[in-house]
């Protein structure tokens, strides 16, 4: 066990990698400067995990939660490897590996303060960061400094209004405690930075400056939002938060300056392109008067604010990089409605971010969720708030839309003059002027003409192309450097206390600052605006250094340490360098006036002057315009390219002229920066006459010299407030939630000062250990020694913790000149402070003093290992002899049962065969019942169906007849009728000839004998003798007569036929009717002779089926029994071969024990290791052997069940083809 504790809390060090920055590791073993550590191949760093024992345990039960679930993803498990590492390398500080901050189980202790961490380095601030993000946990504190972690989502439970409540009632409204740090009492937060600054300015009566400070995506922005809206709603004690206009337009303000000042970018969406310092006005309480008041603590009420901006990235108005945009300004104005953009300038309806040049194509309009047309309104909002409203907003909007314009300008060469440019988009050129309020003219000579002053004579040099371009593009960036200026100039108008605090307007304000400024940076490629971004952060890192040597001062002055000489890096040598006598500043100003100043010589010159300085480096590799500088945070070579240029940033006087002339309010003011500090400034008045002399006007308007005088400034009024620092980590690249990159958080570590930090609380005594822990560890070095005071207070633990490490550090004692001894400890109140390498030492005892006892433990327990090992021996002796014995007499059992069987089987066998002859037979006789009952109902069914032909055709003859009969005779009458008819027919025509004839006869005066009553013989006779004349009146009666009695006879013979006809007409629709019927008649027959026909079909194929089916039923029956018999004797083997099987079961299990008992008995007692081999090897190969042998259970098929052929997945058997088959035959059968 001890051994173990030595392990985990020793043996666990961090390595230097290349890949990784720090990787956990084991050391195996030391030699001198060489030391051989074991340590994990891992691929990526979501595999590398906090602590590679367990999950990281906290302190504190906030601080012990469970791993994230992205961790838990990336677990696989990973190769070990075995490294040589050079203890004497530059990575490892007094030639000794770092150790882990772990406990005796091997975890890692995280802790919230790393101020409390037994050993403070590099790879230790890493790991805690990293254990704590893995757990959503943020934010982390060493000592004063608040350091945060871009969580890369938004956690609701650290901004509640009962968190901000919470940080404000315990450090700030809470009675004064006595403790000395009050921080002791509640988690890191930045609500912890606000309310200490709120405190401090209430109570101490002293400025504070908050200063928040990161790389780019860090989450400076984000963060000082936060603590500008904690800081608003800190008014009393009740958490009350007070509402009005002042704290409106200041929390209003910050979305302001982003939109007009902040960009996307390749590391962040929303990211800030200038530095700033927001001064917090607050009207304070006297502390006397609160006193009288009854309140413990005085109240300062939130009056107004002053913002101060630096170094705006002007370039980026002009060009962007592809996957970048411009400021968000620009894009949020293009995505308004068009009813919007008109009010501004018609030029912008119906035109999007690809119409001008400046903006181009974006893949994103939306920003953290929230549109650009949103953003807009959002803007819109804001600036009515701080007062730009009406013609003031219409001429913003409108310089916005001056600078877009220029970007659509394009240049040409003159057609007269090639080296002359002209511009060739004139209708751009016109829209411009019209934006601008001025003449076209006037707007075209401006950006192609250049005014220069020889004398007293003035002359105008035209541009060519590229110049024309480049005065458009400077023009442009003044126009909108200008812009934002008077933005931030009306934002200061509308927050400040001195004109909009009312209440108490003449007071002396009380100022929190927060400083929101570029981290270190240090690219690929390093240019004038990465120097004076460096430049800036020197400044603050030498502040920060000296507020972080008062830090150490006070804690040993707690502990009761006498400070002795404390050693730390200063950065002086790097400040003199840039802003010395002959420091960069000036010889680049110098190069700026001279007239043929360049690039190359101001690198030529800052090389000679300042050879000597151990800053500035130049290799032999580098060329004419580079040049390095090693700073706080690393070195970094600059590209002096264009350094000149970007120095003197001046704007020509026909651009600066035509600028005035602007009818546009913001393009054409003077826009003077005012410093926001509350600083006493001397008047210019008082000032004496030879101090007012004019100085150059290019060095006093170069960009480093405003900016250093900026800075100066801006560290004059940090030095007089109590600084609170903030540092802003970015974890990993891909913007990820729970995952850090090593090698980016390290850097970003030393160029956050945080690693100088520690540097300078650990130059005298560099580890430093808790009371309790010294006790705990490293009693075990002096066995005489004992605790005085066991139970004692901390002055009594202090007194045992003193005499234990002079006696075991007694040899690092080293005594002086003046024979003063000098310790290799230093105990404190609360902790032990450790020189360099006495901690080191103590662990190396502690390693020693654990190896020797581990020989003594080792000792009894192979005594104890061996003694357990022979009896283990002989009792697998016995065991083994007692399982022989068992298996022979087995073995004589199972060829006994053997045989039983085998005469069982030869018994049952006789029986079967008997009983299948039996029923063979029964199923012949059933075959030929079948067949004959087949033949039976056949015959009778064939009888029956001739039978009822018969009765359907005498049925259907029947009930013919009759109705034939009546046709018949129907059709003879009417046969009769027709005869009739005709015959009187013919009758009439005659007579109607024959009265013809006599009328005709009449006229010719002949007799004519139109009707007579005699027989036919006397015709002739009549009518070959001669007529006797009558007379003519005679004649006509007698033939009037016979007219008269044929008109009669017509008559009636006309109705005769009428009457016929209608008979006639009756029977015909009779025959008509009765032609129907006996067609339906017809139809109906041979339907049913059809269905007969249909019936007799299906009978046959019933028929057939059926004999089919017997067939079927026949064959399943043998197939049955022959299955059943199989079964009986599949049965009967079964259960003699169960028995057996169990038995062989049993047998091999008692076997596999045995062997596995020696074995493990092997493996216990014996210590030769190749011994133990070849046992293994020789049970594997007797197991195998066992496994592999006769068993007496056979279980493949015998000869009789393979010629039976009975195979139930035989595809010739388809038991359910058969019962689909049956079942269709009754569904016909019993279907209606």
């Amino acid at each position: 066990m001890a051994s173990a504790v030595s392990e985990n809390t020793t043996n666990r060090v961090y390595i230097a990698s290349d890949e990784f920055g720090w990787l956990p590791a084991k050391v195996i073993s030391t030699n001198g400067t060489n030391a051989t550590v074991q340590v994990k191949d891992y691929e990526q760093d979501l595999q590398i995990p906090a602590c590679e024992v367990s999950h990281a345990l906290g302190r504190s039960s906030s601080s012990s939660a469970s791993p994230s679930t992205l961790t838990k993803r990336h677990e696989k498990i990973v190769a070990t490897k075995e490294l040589n590492v050079d203890v004497s390398s530059k990575a490892y500080s007094d030639g000794v590996l770092p150790l882990q901050n772990v406990d005796q189980d091997g975890k890692l202790v995280q802790v919230e303060d790393m101020v409390d961490l037994g050993f403070l380095h590099e790879p230790a601030i890493l790991y805690n960061l990293k254990a704590r993000h893995s757990q959503g946990i943020p934010y982390t504190r060493t000592g004063d400094i608040v350091i945060a972690v871009n969580p890369y989502q938004w956690i609701d439970e650290l901004y509640t209004e009962e968190m901000r409540n919470f940080y404000a009632e315990k450090l700030v409204w809470d009675s004064v405690s006595q403790d000395l740090d009050p921080k002791s009492h509640v988690e890191p937060h930045v609500y912890e930075t606000s309310s200490l600054a709120y405190r401090g300015l209430a109570v101490d009566g002293q400025n504070q400056s908050i200063l928040v400070s990161g790389e780019s995506g860090a989450g400076k922005t984000e963060t000082v939002k936060i603590l500008m809206s904690h800081l608003a709603s800190i008014q009393s004690k009740n958490n009350q938060v007070v509402k009005s206009d002042i704290v409106e337009r200041v929390l209003d303000s910050n979305p302001l300056l982003e939109a007009f000042g902040n960009a996307k970018t390749v590391r962040n969406d929303n990211s800030s392109r200038f530095g700033k310092f927001i001064q917090l006005q607050f009207d304070t309480e006297d502390p006397t008067y609160a006193a009288f008041s009854g309140k413990s603590i005085p109240s300062a009420v939130l009056a107004g604010s002053k913002c101060e901006t630096y170094l705006l990235e002007k370039s980026r108005v002009v060009s962007h990089e592809e996957e970048e945009r411009t400021y968000h300004i620009f894009y949020q104005l293009l995505a308004a409605p068009d009813n919007v953009k008109s009010t501004f300038w018609d030029g912008l309806s119906g035109k999007g971010n690809e119409e001008f040049a400046y903006v181009g194509y974006t893949d994103t309009d939306t920003i953290e969720g929230e549109t650009d047309a949103n953003r807009f309104q959002h803007t819109l909002e804001a600036l009515s708030v701080v007062g730009v409203e009406g013609e003031h907003l219409r001429d913003l909007m409108r310089a916005l839309c001056i600078v877009l314009q220029l970007g659509n300008l394009t240049f040409g060469p003159d057609p007269y003059n090639e080296e002359n440019a002209i511009i060739t988009s004139n209708g751009e050129l016109e829209k411009l002027a019209d934006l601008m309020g001025i003449q076209t003219d006037v707007v075209r000579k401006a950006l192609t003409e250049r005014t220069v002053s020889a004398r007293n004579e003035v002359f105008k040099v035209p541009l060519n192309v590229e110049k024309a371009k480049d005065s458009c593009d400077a023009f442009a960036k003044e126009i909108y450097s200008n812009t934002f200026d008077w933005l931030v100039n009306t934002i200061n108008e509308a927050t400040c206390a001195e004109t909009n605090y009312k209440e108490n307007p003449k007071c002396d304000f009380g100022l929190i600052g927060l400083l929101d400024i570029f981290g270190f940076e240090s690219f690929a490629v390093n240019r004038f605006e990465q120097l004076c971004i460096n430049y800036a952060n020197e400044k603050l890192q030498q502040k920060f250094t000296l507020d972080i040597f008062r830090s150490v001062q006070l804690e040993y002055e707690y502990e009761g340490i006498e400070l002795g000489e404390v050693t730390y890096k200063d950065n002086a040598d790097v400040l003199t360098l840039i802003e010395g006598r002959m420091g960069l500043i000036s010889v680049l100003n110098e190069e700026c006036v001279r007239p043929k100043g360049n690039d190359n010589a101001f690198v030529t010159k800052i090389s000679a002057v300042n050879k000597d300085s151990e800053v500035l480096f130049r290799d032999r590799f580098f060329q004419d315009w580079e040049f390095g500088i090693k700073h706080y945070a690393g070195a970094v070579v600059y590209d002096a390219n264009n350094f000149v240029t970007k120095n003197m940033d001046t704007l020509p006087d026909d651009l600066n002229e035509c600028r005035k002339e602007s009818s546009n309010s913001i393009v054409s003011a003077e826009i003077v920066r005012n410093i926001g500090s509350g600083r006493p400034k001397t008047p210019a008045s008082t000032k004496r006459p030879d101090l007012l002399k004019k100085k150059s006007s290019i060095v006093s308007a170069t960009v480093w010299t405003k900016f250093k005088n900026q800075l100066t400034e801006l560290m004059a009024n940090i030095s007089e407030t109590r600084t609170r620092y903030i540092r802003c980590i970015k974890p990993n690249t891909m913007k990820q939630p729970r995952i850090m990159q090593h090698l980016s958080t390290v850097e970003q570590l030393r160029c956050a000062g945080v690693v100088a930090a520690v540097t300078i609380s650990r130059s005298s005594f560099p580890n430093r250990l808790l009371h309790e822990q010294v006790l705990e560890r490293f009693m075990c070095l002096d066995k005489s020694y004992s605790r005085t005071h066991p139970n004692g207070d901390s002055s009594q633990i202090m007194e045992d913790v003193n005499e234990l490490l002079s006696r075991i550090l007694k040899s690092l004692e080293v005594e002086k000149d003046d024979g003063k001894v000098v310790k290799g400890f230093v105990c404190g109140k609360t902790r032990a402070y450790f020189r360099a390498g006495s901690l080191e030492y103590l662990e190396n005892k502690r390693i020693l003093a654990f190896g020797d006892l581990a020989k003594d433990i080792q000792r009894v327990v192979r005594g104890f290992v061996a003694r357990t090992k022979y009896q283990k021996l002989r009792n697998t002796a016995i065991f083994i002899q007692a399982q022989v014995r068992r298996n022979a007499a087995r073995q004589q059992f199972i060829l006994m049962r053997d045989a039983s069987i085998t005469l069982q089987c030869w018994s049952r066998s006789i029986y079967a065969r008997a009983k299948l002859v039996q029923l063979k037979r029964h199923e012949r006789a059933t075959r030929i019942q079948t067949a004959h009952r087949t033949a039976v109902a056949l015959k009778k069914f064939r009888k029956l169906r001739a039978a009822a032909i018969k009765i359907q055709a005498c049925a259907r003859g029947a009930r013919q007849r009759p109705l034939y009969r009546a046709a018949l005779a129907e059709a003879i009458e009417e046969a009769k009728l027709e005869n009739q008819l005709k015959m009187l027919q013919k009758k009439l025509e005659e007579a109607e000839a024959r009265r013809i004839e006599a009328e005709k006869r009449a006229e010719e005066g002949k007799t004519v004998v139109v009707y007579k009553d005699g027989n036919d013989k006397n015709d002739d006779s009549t009518q070959n003798q001669p007529s006797r004349p009558t007379g003519a009146a005679q004649l006509s009666a007698h033939q009037q007569t016979l007219m008269d009695e044929s008109g009669k006879m017509l008559e009636y013979l006309r109705k005769e036929v009428f009457k016929l006809r209608s008979q006639n007409s009756q029977l015909r629709a009779d025959f008509e009717l009765l032609k129907e019927n006996n067609q339906r008649l017809m139809d109906a027959n041979a339907s049913a002779g059809a269905s007969f026909a249909a019936l007799n079909q299906h009978a046959k194929q019933l028929s057939k089926t059926n004999i089919k089916l017997k067939e079927d039923v026949a064959k399943y029956k043998k197939e049955s029994h022959h299955l059943s018999m199989a079964q009986i004797e599949l049965k009967e083997e079964l259960k003699m071969k169960q028995g057996t099987y169990i038995a062989e079961v049993h047998s091999r299990l008692s076997y596999q024990k045995a062997m596995m008992n020696i074995v493990d008995l092997i493996q216990e007692k014996c210590t030769n290791h190749q011994l133990v081999e070849q046992v293994l090897a020789l049970s594997d190969e007797c197991e195998s052997n066992y496994m592999n042998g006769p068993t007496g259970v056979d279980f493949t098929p015998t000869k009789n069940r393979k010629s039976s052929g009975i195979n139930i997945s035989s595809p010739g058997i388809n038991i359910q083809g058969a019962q689909s088959l049956a079942g269709r035959f009754k569904s016909f059968l019993f279907s209606d």
